[in-house]
């Protein structure tokens, strides 16, 4: 069971465990690009959620996916529609409470690939209103375990 560790620059560390037996494709992706840092930002569509732009080597196909997420998964997103094209932008996001992924265009499927235990639930909850409030921080992913 593979585990990633996400650390914000202003405090808070969450392991997630990846959902390699629902999201496989998308997990080995997130995988080979580890370690990575970003700029981790407050997203107005979809409400508690926090993202950071990423880039992997081969898109990953849609598996896993929905529109409605629960507070502490971790998804990854492209525009789908773009799906041939070479510089498709791709997102990393992080859900601080249930919500429903959407854009200006309306819903926006989301694979899930990754679920932060519950017990770190209120800390996330801290972490992403202080995002919103004072805007963005860095944000990192490593391994945490193979």
């Amino acid at each position: 069971m593979r585990r990633i560790l996400i650390t914000f620059e202003n405090g808070g560390s969450f392991p997630a465990t990846l959902l390699e037996d629902k999201a496989p494709k998308t997990c080995e992706k997130i995988w080979e690009a580890l370690p990575f840092s970003s700029i981790v930002r407050h997203s107005r569509w979809s409400g508690r959620e926090l993202n950071f732009p990423f880039t992997s080597n081969g898109h990953p196909k849609r598996e896993n996916q929905t529109i409605s997420t629960s507070i502490g998964e971790v998804v990854y997103w492209r525009d789908w529609l773009m799906d041939e094209e070479p510089d498709v932008s791709e997102i990393i996001a992080i859900y601080y409470g249930a919500e429903r992924t959407r854009s200006h265009r309306g819903d926006e499927p989301v694979n899930v690939f990754a679920k932060i235990d519950y017990t770190h639930f209120d800390r996330l909850k801290a972490v992403g209103e202080r995002i919103w409030l004072n805007g963005a921080e860095r944000i990192q992913i490593e391994k945490l375990s193979e």
